[in-house]
């Protein structure tokens, strides 16, 4: 994918990315080659697929829904995908990126200087343990994270009442769906919205918005070990 198909691509859902963003976008690519040889921050590096499958899918979910004046809890970040490309295209949203690994915050904030990325914060932290930012979110959106049932159960606990739970997903979601069910009713999450969507390279995605309708009871989340260990 070209930085034009990908202006294109995003014009076709409304999202307008003038030059100065794709020149931001071409800093991060080139940033992210940089950095890479010193981290492991990703497998994909060339040019095109990082347009394709880091910025065009980050960007994919704006499809669904506004960020303007939102505040946004990117959870498991990583190399700030979705959250700090989504940063960049909607500068009217508050992004926050939130990770347990504190060398990949070093590449982070070098990103936010060198590309001037004013609207991007970064917490550290398991975010089962941050409870100090407990139902204090609009959205929070997780690209890869974990299972639907585990980000469900510590994500959901971040967001307020009528806030958006947004999970970017590969195709074949369906299974993790169903697996998720319970959790989902205890959560109070209400599936809103689903688009399935294919990547110029055939991949499938997934990408499905949840509304928070009332508050999380206090026992969630549990411990990371009980979360992986027993399934609700």
């Amino acid at each position: 994918m070209t930085y034009a198909e990908l202006q294109k691509a995003c014009g076709e859902f409304g999202l307008v990315l003038d030059d100065a963003t794709i020149a931001k976008l071409q800093r991060y690519a080139a940033l992210l080659q940089e950095w890479n040889e010193r981290m492991n921050l990703t497998s994909i590096v060339d040019e095109p697929s990082v347009i394709e499958k880091h910025f065009y899918d980050s960007l994919l979910c704006i499809k669904g829904m506004s960020f303007d004046g939102r505040k946004v809890a990117d959870v498991g970040s990583g190399a700030g995908f979705p959250g700090a490309v989504i940063a960049l295209a909607c500068p009217k949203a508050q992004v926050y990126l939130i990770d347990a690994t504190k060398k990949k915050f070093a590449f982070l904030s070098c990103l936010k200087e060198e590309l001037g990325i004013d609207n991007l914060s970064f917490i550290e932290g398991r975010v089962e343990d941050l409870k100090q930012h407990r139902e204090s979110f609009d959205v929070v959106v997780s690209r890869g994270f974990a299972a639907l049932r585990v980000f469900a159960e510590v994500g959901t606990p971040l967001l307020y009442v009528t806030g958006t739970l947004l999970a970017m997903k590969g195709g074949n979601v369906d299974e993790e769906i169903a697996d998720a069910a319970t959790i989902l009713n205890l959560l109070s999450l209400r599936a809103r919205k689903r688009l399935d969507e294919t990547l110029p390279s055939g991949d499938k995605r997934a990408l499905i918005y949840y509304a928070k309708d009332a508050h999380t009871p206090k026992r969630f989340p549990r411990r990371w070990d009980e979360i992986k260990r027993t399934k609700i």
